[in-house]
């Protein structure tokens, strides 16, 4: 009994871990995923990383190529349309319910407050053009969206609304990551860019403007959905001259 346990919490150290992966954009769209490579990585056999890959098919996060090769399922222009239409229906007016909250919630205000100061620290090193952030910074920028998630998720409370709002945050994960991860030589100003929307949407929060928070939250996001078309067109566009220079070779 013991040992069954122990082998279901290595399946899903394993799934959780790939599943992080491909959320971060750590494995970009249309990357190959070796089952015997995934396991060296890893230091498991075989066996949880198909299962994994399996499980992660059915999430819609893995696709199969024609040859059966497992691949990291590709972000389509109607991926993004799709996540951003329903971020702009229901971000604006949650954050609106976090503006009004604050005076009543000083847990919410802090949270904020700590967010915001870890923002302009970032900001700070972002604006800085000799410098460009550490691992550990990155993952610190990254965590300041989905902390943002936390606080609005706090203020919603356990509702049909605040159980919507996880469920999308959740399915848009590596959307909402995509533009920094494949951005190259312009990454830093799309990370101070985007860091920059995250501070004007924390002050405006803390201004308890309900009804400027959702101008600036839909700005946010208008901004986000043409960054992340942008880029799913660059990897597209990449992709196919990939292809073109494949035939011409072989022919």
């Amino acid at each position: 009994m013991l040992e069954q346990v122990a082998t279901e919490t290595l399946q899903e150290k394993v799934y959780t871990t790939i599943k992080d992966s491909i959320t971060k954009n750590d494995l970009l769209p249309g990357q190959s995923l070796s089952i015997d490579e995934l396991a060296r990585d890893l230091g498991v056999s075989p066996t949880p990383v198909r299962e994994a890959l399996t499980r992660l098919s059915a999430d819609g996060l893995v696709e199969r190529a024609r040859n059966k090769t497992a691949l990291v399922a590709k972000i389509t222009t109607e991926d993004v349309q799709q996540v951003y239409e329903v971020r702009k229906l229901l971000e604006p007016y949650a954050a609106s319910l976090v503006a009004k909250k604050l005076s009543i919630n000083p847990n919410l205000e802090e949270s904020l407050c700590a967010i915001e100061e870890e923002a302009e620290e970032i900001q700070k090193i972002l604006t800085t053009a000799t410098k460009s952030l550490t691992s550990s910074q990155y993952e610190a920028y990254l965590k300041i969206d989905l902390r943002l998630q936390e606080v609005i998720l706090e203020a919603l409370g356990n509702t049909l609304l605040g159980n919507i709002f996880s469920l999308v945050g959740n399915h848009s994960l590596r959307i909402r990551s995509f533009a920094e991860a494949i951005s190259g030589p312009s990454r830093g100003e799309v990370l101070r860019n985007i860091n920059g929307e995250h501070l004007t949407i924390i002050e405006v929060l803390l201004g308890k403007d309900s009804r400027k928070v959702q101008k600036v939250v839909k700005q946010h996001l208008d901004n986000a959905e043409e960054r992340t078309l942008r880029a799913v067109r660059k990897v597209s566009n990449e992709q196919g001259d990939r292809l073109h220079n494949k035939v011409g070779l072989s022919l």
